[in-house]
């Protein structure tokens, strides 16, 4: 039996659209040029600290900038951070907690320092492209009755590049 010429070219014709339509998804819909999503923030960080105003026993007593890695973890929004801080050698990594809503990241923890204790809170706004930020950390510090209570720092923290 042979097939009609026409048959045969029509095959050929409708062939490859019947593939393509085979091959595609309908219910996926077409590619919008959305952007990709935001990275996380979990990895390793630097941390570069300025003190900008200093009250009580540490009025006055501007400590050079300090800078601090630290890996940051997440579990939903509620967020680990572990460094060393600007702590005695050899007492770290010390942890802080805190949450991220959106933007707004804020870490609150304690650290020893000389012969005292750092308290920190750090409210740092996320860059869009998740690879730096920016803010403050208000800390008090108390020891051998000395104390500096809400005095102030900038910090920048900039994402560390994995290889």
């Amino acid at each position: 039996m042979s097939s009609h010429p026409f048959r045969k070219a029509l095959l050929a014709l409708l062939a490859p659209v019947a593939v393509g339509l085979a091959c595609s998804d309908s219910n996926e819909p077409e590619p919008q040029n959305q952007p990709p999503p935001a990275a996380s923030l979990a990895g390793d960080w630097t941390f570069d600290v300025t003190i900008t105003h200093e009250t009580g026993d540490c009025e006055g007593d501007l400590e050079p900038p300090w800078q601090s890695t630290v890996v940051i973890t997440l579990a939903g929004n509620q967020v680990t951070a572990m460094s060393d801080w600007n702590s005695n050698p050899g007492t770290g990594p010390h942890e802080f907690g805190g949450t991220l809503t959106d933007d707004d990241l804020v870490l609150d923890g304690s650290y020893p320092e000389g012969a005292g204790t750092t308290l920190a809170l750090f409210q740092l706004t996320v860059a869009a492209d998740r690879n730096s930020m920016t803010g403050t950390e208000t800390w008090s510090w108390f020891g051998d009755d000395a104390l500096c209570h809400d005095s102030q720092s900038s910090v920048v923290a900039t994402r560390i590049p994995t290889d």
